[in-house]
C-alpha cells in the first residue's frame, strides 16, 4: 500500500439548524403566571374584610346567616351589637325540662326575619375579631336584635342604656324562647366550651 495514499472519510454535510419557532416560550410563561396565581392564591395570608361604611345605613346583598347573631354579606362579617344568642349547636332547657335545640332556633328565627325584606345594617365599630359591630334591619324589621331579645331568642348583651333590657324584661316575664326553662348564657358556654376544647 501507498504510504503517501491518503485515506478518506465519508463526512456527511453538516445538518442545517432548525429554524427558530416563535412563541414557543408561550406555554412556559402561561405555565409560570399560572404557578403564581395559584401561590398567591393560597400562600395563607387572609384578605381583608372590606368594611361597611361608617357614614350611615348599608344595604347588604346576598346576606346569610352564620349564627343567631351573626350574618354574612360578601366578605363581610356582621355581629347585631348589643346581643347575646346561644350558639348554634348549643341546647337550653324547656318548661317541662326537656333539651331543644335553642341555638339552631335562634339562627333559624334570624334567617326568617332577613327574609322579610332588603337588609340594611348601621355600623357601631368593630369587635376584637374585626366584624363590624351593626344595627340591622329588614323590610319592615327595624332592628333585628332587639326582635331576637324580646321573643327570648338572645339576650342583651349591652351594658348601657342603648342596649335591649327592657326587650329581655319583657321576654323573661313572658317565658319566651330561652326564658321558658332553663339555660346557660351564650357567653358562659362558649367559655366553658373552649377550655373543654
Amino acid at each position: 500500500m501507498n504510504s503517501s495514499a491518503r485515506s478518506y472519510r465519508y463526512r456527511a454535510a453538516p445538518r442545517p439548524a432548525p429554524p427558530r419557532r416563535r412563541g414557543s416560550y408561550l406555554p412556559g410563561l402561561l405555565m409560570l403566571a399560572g404557578v403564581c396565581i395559584v401561590a398567591a392564591t393560597f400562600s395563607g395570608k387572609p384578605k381583608p374584610s372590606p368594611k361597611l361604611s361608617d357614614a350611615g345605613p348599608n344595604t347588604l346583598t346576598d346576606v346569610r346567616v352564620v349564627d343567631g347573631d351573626s350574618l354574612r354579606s360578601a366578605d363581610r362579617n356582621i355581629r347585631l351589637v348589643g346581643i347575646d344568642a346561644p350558639e348554634r349547636n348549643q341546647t337550653c332547657r324547656d318548661g317541662r325540662n326537656r333539651d331543644w335545640a335553642c341555638g339552631a332556633a335562634a339562627a333559624a328565627r334570624l334567617t326568617e326575619l332577613i327574609g322579610r325584606g332588603p337588609v340594611t345594617c348601621t355600623p357601631k365599630g368593630h369587635d376584637r375579631y374585626g366584624r363590624t359591630l351593626a344595627v340591622c334591619a329588614a323590610g319592615a324589621v327595624a332592628d333585628l336584635g332587639q326582635v331576637l331579645v324580646r321573643e327570648g331568642y338572645a339576650v342583651n348583651y349591652s351594658f348601657d342604656d342603648d342596649g335591649y333590657a327592657e326587650a329581655e324584661q319583657e321576654a323573661r316575664m313572658s317565658g319566651r324562647g330561652l326564658w321558658q326553662g332553663a339555660f346557660e348564657r351564650p357567653q358562659d358556654w362558649r367559655r366553658r366550651h373552649a377550655q373543654a376544647g
